[in-house]
């Protein structure tokens, strides 16, 4: 529970503890849930069988509940109430806020009430059926959530305003067309970036690297997207 709550305050705290935590605490969150869930699903099933290891099995399908609990604690349960927040804009922040608890209560309300009955219906299947939804949903957090660590409710905005596109990749093309220099959207932040923002420049706190963009264009139309996709995963700091 102490761990939990440390890492919380650092997730709310971004501007002292560096950037990009909370699309990387979603990814990392949901992987490391996926792995727990097949864990659990596995001793599950040798529990349910009659044998003389069956409590030992037992036992360790209720240390990796409460491993589940602390993990889902430190990422999953605490970013979705920061999220909303930060991607409203000002006229609409409190509503949008007030919907996504709905919706994050509705999720909660599904969930207690048909998990009785999958157990009942699939036993052992049911870890296993929650750790595939763990890793289905990585790529919508990939392509679809912008990051805000690091920057302002304004640059937010612009983001919504420019980007024309779900998908965040796309939109920081389109973002850096227009010629706004922080098109990188998915871009790990950095303190120093703040010197950029308070210049006055045409941009958001991301430096654009030159270097990395020449690098991106000698790539053979084989390799390039495959490179390329990893250069942006990186920036993203999920590699």
């Amino acid at each position: 529970m102490g761990a939990d709550v440390s890492y919380s305050r650092r997730l709310v705290n971004k501007e002292q503890t560096g950037p990009n935590l909370l699309l990387a605490t979603m990814v990392w969150g949901a992987v490391a849930m996926a792995l727990i869930l097949l864990i659990a699903g596995i001793l599950d099933k040798y529990a349910n069988t009659p044998g003389p290891n069956q409590k030992s099995y037992g036992a360790g399908v209720a240390a990796m509940t409460f491993l589940y609990t602390a993990t889902f604690g430190a990422t999953w349960l605490t970013t979705p109430w920061l999220y909303p927040t930060e991607i409203f804009p000002n006229t609409v922040r409190a509503k949008g806020g007030a919907w996504s608890v709905v919706g994050w209560s509705i999720g909660n309300g599904l969930i207690t009430m048909i998990t009785p009955f999958l157990f009942q219906a699939i036993s052992y299947g049911t870890l296993l059926l929650l750790c595939a939804l763990n890793i289905f949903c990585i790529p919508f957090v990939i392509l679809f959530y912008p990051e805000t660590a690091g920057r302002s409710l304004e640059q937010m905005d612009t983001y919504f305003a420019a980007g024309g596109s779900w998908n965040v990749f796309k939109s920081s093309q389109n973002i850096r067309e227009q010629g706004i220099e922080d098109w990188r959207w998915s871009k790990k932040m950095k303190a120093e970036d703040q010197g950029e923002l308070e210049s006055g420049k045409n941009m958001g706190t991301a430096q654009r690297v030159p270097e990395e963009d020449e690098k991106d264009a000698k790539q053979n139309w084989r390799r390039r997207p495959v490179y390329t996709f990893k250069r942006k995963a990186s920036n993203a700091g999920l590699m």
